[in-house]
């Protein structure tokens, strides 16, 4: 678990119903059936209209994500540990490496070097593995403009909804007993879309495009490292063109 998603979203939640408390009135007024199908239901719609059916059913995996505590290499580890594989290749040979890359964790760099094992030539081997970053770039991105289309959705169906009960208001003026209920629709509508579009979708954007900023800029200098390698570079000239990218990353 992410503790400072989790936190985050445990706490910015807990205030909400701290201030419903310390309010006096309960909880009762701030629940409303038809507040709650305008919003959840009309940014369940608009989002299966936006996505592919695809698309959809990754979201609970992009959830988990986004909620999972995930533990990338730190960039400058990553960098050592390319340096050190350019070392026992150029010393022993590529093969003397091949065990060792079996039993790494990390699937891009693992596919990377198994392809140096496999003897690719640079000119193949960076096309192949930009191709795979592009790939998971564009699975990443929809997910990230998922959550920010709910975001957004939701807002807006809370504005619907906010028109649709001072309409109804408005109809029965004449009626007191049915100006609370429209009213209530009209307040609830906004609060519900503000909370689902902070306090959920914007959370979830926001730890996903962390997390993606994190892998991209791994996955880059794996291939930057990997491209080095095939291509029989020295290994000074690698450290100093890996930590030149690292400076450019960290500032």
């Amino acid at each position: 678990m992410d503790k400072s998603t989790a936190g985050g979203l445990f706490a910015g939640w807990a205030f909400i119903v701290l201030a419903i408390v310390l309010g006096g009135v309960g909880f009762i007024p701030y629940v409303d059936i038809p507040s709650v199908i305008i919003v959840i239901g009309g940014t369940i719609a608009v989002t299966a209209g936006q996505f592919e059916v695809s698309d959809l059913k990754r979201m609970t995996s992009a959830m988990k994500v986004a909620m999972k505590s995930v533990s990338f290499e730190q960039l400058p580890e990553l960098v050592e540990k390319i340096i050190f594989y350019a070392t026992e290749i150029k010393k022993h040979g590529v093969m003397h490496v091949e065990q060792k890359v079996l039993e790494e964790n990390n699937p891009f760099f693992k596919e990377a070097f198994q392809l140096l094992v496999d003897g690719i030539k640079p000119d193949v081997l960076v096309p192949l593995l930009e191709t795979k970053l592009e790939h998971m770039e564009k699975r990443h991105n929809t997910m990230i403009g998922m959550f920010g289309n709910i975001g957004g959705t939701a807002g807006s169906m809370g504005m619907i909804g906010t028109l649709v009960g001072l309409v109804a208001m408005l109809a029965n003026l004449s009626d007191p007993a049915s100006v609370g209920p429209a009213m209530a629709v009209a307040l609830l509508t906004t609060l519900y879309g503000a909370l689902i579009g902070t306090l959920f979708a914007g959370v979830m954007e926001s730890k996903l495009t962390q997390k993606h900023s994190l892998e991209v800029a791994s996955c880059e200098v794996i291939i930057n490292g990997a491209s080095m390698i095939a291509a029989e570079e020295s290994i000074g000239n690698i450290k100093m063109r890996l930590n030149a990218a690292l400076v450019e990353v960290i500032e």
